[in-house]
């Protein structure tokens, strides 16, 4: 009999030990339930919510844009015009920063002063949106009959897709503009203020902004 009275004690130890290996990984558990997310990743939280597209359009502009030669020779090759005409348009330039990738962001939040720091990485802009009751041809050198100007700006408005392609050159050379720049970095202080508000519960003193080459 003693051989077998090992067992119980044995059983004993066993069920002791699964005890512990089941506490332990409740307490591992626990803890990572109740830890609290970093700024960082509350703010890709807020993001996510607040632009499913993780395209955060932070500055809206409207621009009066010259069309390339290229695209000019294009619709007066379709109207059958030999001419040299300058076209252009007005159109909707919408600048948003890259939410998608966390690593390239750094916020971080003061406590005691309650100031709130972002890094964000380079913006970039959306094609613009052409207004296509804008669009005005000018004849260099030579004066254009009203039928044909008219003829012009319809066809430039049937190729509006191609048009508004051929603007978005010139609308990304304004993501070097100062005043471009200034107006990202207003754009993106005013969501910085939202999100402490919204995932701090604190209205930020002071909201600092930096992009790549400040």
């Amino acid at each position: 009999m003693r051989r077998y009275g090992r067992f119980p004690v044995l059983l004993v130890f066993l069920a002791l030990g699964a005890a512990a290996v089941l506490a332990g990984s409740f307490f591992a558990w626990k803890a990572v339930l109740d830890a609290k997310p970093t700024v960082l990743e509350r703010w890709a939280l807020y993001v996510e919510n607040l632009e499913p597209g993780q395209k955060l359009v932070v500055l809206s502009s409207r621009q009066r844009y010259v069309a390339s030669k290229e695209f000019a020779a294009k619709v007066l090759a379709i109207v059958r015009v030999k001419a040299s005409v300058e076209l252009s348009a007005w159109a909707d330039v919408f600048y948003f920063v890259d939410a998608s990738d966390p690593s390239l962001w750094t916020i971080a939040w003061n406590q005691k002063t309650r100031a709130l720091s972002i890094s964000a990485p380079e913006p970039g802009c959306l094609p613009p949106a052409v207004r296509t009751d804008t669009i005005e041809i000018s004849a260099k050198g030579a004066n254009l009959v009203t039928n044909t100007v008219f003829k012009l700006k319809e066809e430039a408005a049937r190729m509006k897709d191609e048009l508004s392609a051929d603007l978005a050159l010139r609308a990304r050379a304004t993501l070097s503009d100062a005043t471009v720049r200034a107006g990202i970095r207003e754009g993106l202080a005013g969501i910085g203020r939202s999100f402490c508000v919204a995932a701090l519960g604190t209205e930020p003193r002071e909201v600092f902004v930096k992009l790549p080459g400040d």
